[in-house]
C-alpha cells in the first residue's frame, strides 16, 4: 500500500537548503507521502484495534477484508464505471461478509477453552484460504484501478511532488471519518457498550446487554473500515490477492505501537509508522521495513502496553 516517494536524485531542481544532506523539498515530499500512507494505515488499523479491544481476537483475517474491499471496488467500477458508487458499496458489501464470518465461524468458538488462541487459528486459516479463492475467481495478475478523472489533476506542487487531487481526497476522507467514528464510539449507546465491553466484557453481559449482537456489529464495522481502506488504496496500487498480507503486518505494528484497543493509539501509531516508512524509504527502500520493527521493539521495551494502550489490555 505504501508509496515509495522521491529519491534525492529524482528531484526536479537542486535546492540550496538541505537537512542532513537532503534538499528540503525532498523532506516536504516524503512528509506528505508519509501523511497519506499514515491515513490509510489509520483507517485499516482502527478496525483491527476495535475488534481486538471488544472481542479479544487477534484478527488475522483483517487483511482479507482490506483486499476484498479493493476487489469489490474494482468490480463495481468495471460494472458501473462509478468510483463513487464503489466507495459506498465496497465497505457495505465487505461489512456483510464480516457479519457472515462472525456469525458463521467466530461465534462457534466463543466460550470454548482457549477461545483467543482458537480465534487466531481460525482467522489465520481464513487469511490463507480467501486469497486463494480470489485467485481462482479473478486470476493471479493484479487488476488496474484508475484514479477517478475528477481527482486526477494536479492541485499544487510540494517540493518535488505534484500533489494530485486524489491524495488530498484521502486526507479529506480520513479527516471526516475520524471525528465521525469518535462520536460513534463516545456519544452513542452502541459506542458506550463497545467501550464498556472493552474494559469489562463480563459485566456488560451480566447487565443483560445483547453482547452477541454488539460483537457482530463491531466485527462488521472493523471489516467495513478495512474495506474502505482497500478501495481508497486501490487506485494507488494494483489490486491483487496478496495486498492484504503486507498491510496486515503494518497494521499490527501500528496497534502495538499505539496501544491495543486504543482509538487514539491507532491514529498516533498510523501516523508514526506512515512517516517512518516514507522518511526511511527516502534513504533506502529496504531500511523502511527494518525501522518499523525497530520502532515496535523500542516501544515494547519502554512501554509494553503501547503509547496509549491500557495497562493489562494485551493480557486479557
Amino acid at each position: 500500500m505504501r508509496e515509495r516517494g522521491v529519491r534525492p536524485e529524482e528531484a526536479a531542481e537542486p535546492a540550496d537548503l538541505t537537512l542532513f544532506g537532503y534538499p528540503l523539498e525532498i523532506w516536504y515530499t516524503q512528509l506528505f507521502i508519509g501523511l497519506v500512507n499514515g491515513c490509510i494505515l489509520i483507517l485499516v488499523a482502527l478496525g483491527l484495534s476495535i475488534v481486538f479491544g471488544l472481542m479479544g481476537i487477534i484478527n488475522f483475517a483483517h487483511g482479507i477484508f482490506y483486499m476484498l474491499g479493493a476487489y469489490a471496488g474494482w468490480l463495481t467500477v468495471q460494472l458501473t464505471g462509478s468510483f463513487w458508487l464503489a466507495l459506498l458499496t465496497a465497505p457495505l458489501a465487505v461489512g456483510l461478509v464480516g457479519v457472515l464470518v462472525e456469525r458463521g465461524v467466530l461465534r462457534r468458538i466463543y466460550g470454548t477453552r482457549n477461545a483467543n488462541f482458537a480465534g487466531v487459528l481460525v482467522t489465520y486459516g481464513l487469511a490463507i484460504m480467501i486469497p486463494d479463492l480470489v485467485r481462482m475467481t479473478f486470476g493471479r495478475p493484479g487488476k488496474p484501478f484508475a484514479v477517478p478523472e475528477s481527482l486526477s489533476g494536479s492541485l499544487f506542487r510540494l517540493g518535488a511532488l505534484d500533489v494530485h487531487g486524489y491524495r488530498m481526497f484521502i486526507l479529506l476522507v480520513t479527516a471526516l471519518l475520524l471525528p465521525s467514528l469518535w462520536l460513534l464510539l463516545n456519544r452513542t449507546n452502541l459506542g458506550l457498550v463497545i467501550r464498556a465491553g472493552t474494559s469489562d466484557n463480563l459485566m456488560v453481559q451480566l447487565l443483560g446487554i445483547d453482547v452477541a449482537r454488539t460483537w457482530t456489529i463491531t466485527y462488521a464495522l472493523g471489516a467495513g473500515l478495512a474495506a474502505l481502506g482497500g478501495v481508497i488504496t486501490a487506485p494507488l496500487v494494483a489490486v491483487a490477492p496478496e495486498m492484504g498480507g503486507l498491510v496486515l503486518i503494518e497494521c499490527f505494528i501500528v496497534i502495538v505501537v499505539g496501544g491495543m484497543g486504543s482509538f487514539l493509539g491507532a491514529v498516533a501509531g498510523g501516523l508514526i509508522i506512515g512517516e517512518a516508512l516514507a522518511l526511511t524509504g527516502m534513504l533506502y527502500d529496504v531500511l523502511a521495513d527494518v525501522v518499523i520493527y525497530l520502532a515496535m521493539a523500542l516501544v515494547l521495551l519502554v512501554r509494553p502496553r503501547g503509547l496509549f494502550g491500557q495497562e493489562g489490555m494485551s493480557e486479557e
